[in-house]
């Protein structure tokens, strides 16, 4: 068969064996699934039980707080996929702006009042899981709204001159997301431990690689140069790959500072 009639895949072979070994390695760790999930963000987290959601019995890998961020993000990206606007690569227009950065401002609000409180401190009220869940939720949706403009207008050669958020009826829609999510994870059901879980990790990876897949575009200077999801396809995978690493990393050196310097966190 001529060379030039070889089936050949967008993505380097490198990422597809990285991943692949990631995906063997996660497989091959010891212990129930719950528990590897636990293990995968355990350098991402405390994973304090009397801050986070429990479903049938079984902790989720993330507290409420860290939890509701990532899975704010996964909906935000979630959202703009949904409505085709994965490519924009303008910012919401200011008043928006102004808005999603309240949602932030609010979560640090909330994670303060939670320290002085915890501290003895004087403080607003008692903190609570739905509401640590709900501002981390508000928090992440807005991260992502903001960030992924910055990612298509690197990556994409012809990205969209539009905002990623156009107006409050929009956000209207992606806040009834958070609502679901929000419902769901404290539910507490059985059914959705592992939907619930997985969705909070799936949000870890996908923030992370957001942040990386920016950072290989501009190191490899490759900016503006993919047209199609197959053209972006390395760039994006990379991202991936080294959010799984830097989870390992991170998990390692956790586990480690606990075993060599007896760090532990409090409930």
């Amino acid at each position: 068969m001529p060379a030039s009639t070889h089936l050949r895949t967008p993505v380097h072979p490198l990422l597809l064996g990285g991943l692949v070994l990631a995906l063997v390695g996660f497989l091959l760790l010891p212990g129930s699934f719950a528990s590897k999930l636990l293990t995968l963000v355990a350098g991402v987290c405390a994973q304090r039980p009397a801050h986070s959601y429990f479903m049938g019995g079984v902790q989720l890998p993330l507290e409420a707080r860290m939890g509701g961020i990532f899975a704010g993000f996964l909906v935000g990206v979630l959202y703009l996929l949904w409505t085709n606007r994965e490519r924009a690569g303008l910012l919401p227009p200011p008043p928006l702006q102004a808005l999603l950065l309240g949602f932030v401002a609010l979560m640090a609000v909330d994670g303060t009042n939670a320290l002085f409180y915890d501290t003895g401190w004087p403080s607003l009220y008692p903190p609570n899981n739905a509401v640590r869940l709900a501002t981390g939720l508000l928090c992440g949706l807005a991260l992502a709204l903001l960030a992924v403009p910055v990612l298509s207008a690197t990556l994409w050669r012809d990205w969209d001159f539009e905002a990623s958020l156009a107006s409050l009826p929009e956000l209207g829609w992606a806040l009834c997301l958070l609502a679901l999510v929000q419902l769901a994870t404290m539910s507490g059901a059985a059914a959705l431990l592992y939907p619930v879980g997985l969705f909070m990790i799936a949000g870890v990876v996908v923030a992370f690689a957001v942040g990386n897949t920016y950072a290989v575009v501009l190191i490899s200077r490759h900016e503006r140069q993919a047209s199609t999801w197959a053209q972006a396809a390395n760039p994006l995978l990379a991202g991936v790959l080294i959010a799984l690493v830097e989870l390992a990393a991170l998990a390692a050196f956790r586990y480690w500072a606990e075993a060599a310097l007896g760090l532990r966190w409090v409930a």
